[in-house]
């Protein structure tokens, strides 16, 4: 009896602890632009061949953001194309202008769910890969 008792409170400890993780993970999701954003400097660097490539990824604890993101996918694209190209490359060749510039892309990508959804509740833009040549 003693044996079999503690059988069940071990079984519903370990099943509370995997749904306390299942919780925890679902808490925020992310979504990844699969195409990299490849912008091409020539115009800047006096004709010489300069290239910036990054990879996006959104994160957010609202499902509709990450369901939106690919349905807006487009308008975040051109969007992001339109602000990294814009960008000066002595500014984004530092960590504090590579900040800047993912605080720019949110900003950008939030403005798109504001307008496009009402819904503000996007919580981060990270940049998954980030290669300048």
């Amino acid at each position: 009896m003693k044996r079999s008792l503690m059988l069940l409170l071990m079984f519903c400890l370990s099943n509370m602890s995997v749904q306390a993780a299942e919780n925890a993970g679902a808490v925020s999701k992310y979504y990844e632009i699969e195409e990299a954003f490849t912008i091409n400097f020539l115009r800047q660097s006096e004709q010489q061949a300069r290239y910036l490539q990054i990879k996006v990824a959104l994160k957010s604890d609202d499902p509709q953001i990450i369901q939106s993101a690919q349905t807006h996918l487009p308008m975040i694209q051109d969007s992001l194309r339109i602000l990294f190209a814009d960008q000066d490359m002595a500014k984004i060749n530092s960590i504090e202008g590579r900040s800047a510039l993912q605080q720019e892309a949110y900003e950008v990508i939030n403005g798109i769910f504001e307008s496009e959804i009402n819904n503000s509740n996007l919580q981060a833009v990270f940049f998954t890969s980030f290669l300048w040549q």
